[in-house]
């Protein structure tokens, strides 16, 4: 089984620009009926588990055998 070394910098960005977008959409009411709140508890689980989740993915990725072979 093969494990990748992702940059930790790059889950910190991607991280980042998830619970950011999310906050916006929340913010502004796409995502509740209730325009200009926020739910943080919803913003701390996403934080914590999309690293955890794409980390999951990647590990698929890189030990997924390709058909031509």
């Amino acid at each position: 089984m093969r494990f990748p070394t992702p940059s930790l910098s790059e889950y910190a960005i991607n991280t980042a620009v998830v619970v950011l977008t999310l906050a916006v959409l929340q913010y502004t009411g796409w995502l509740s009926d209730d325009p200009a709140g926020l739910d943080p508890a919803f913003l701390v689980v996403v934080a914590v588990s999309f690293p955890a989740f794409s980390y999951l993915i990647a590990v698929v990725g890189a030990n997924v055998r390709s058909g031509a072979e």
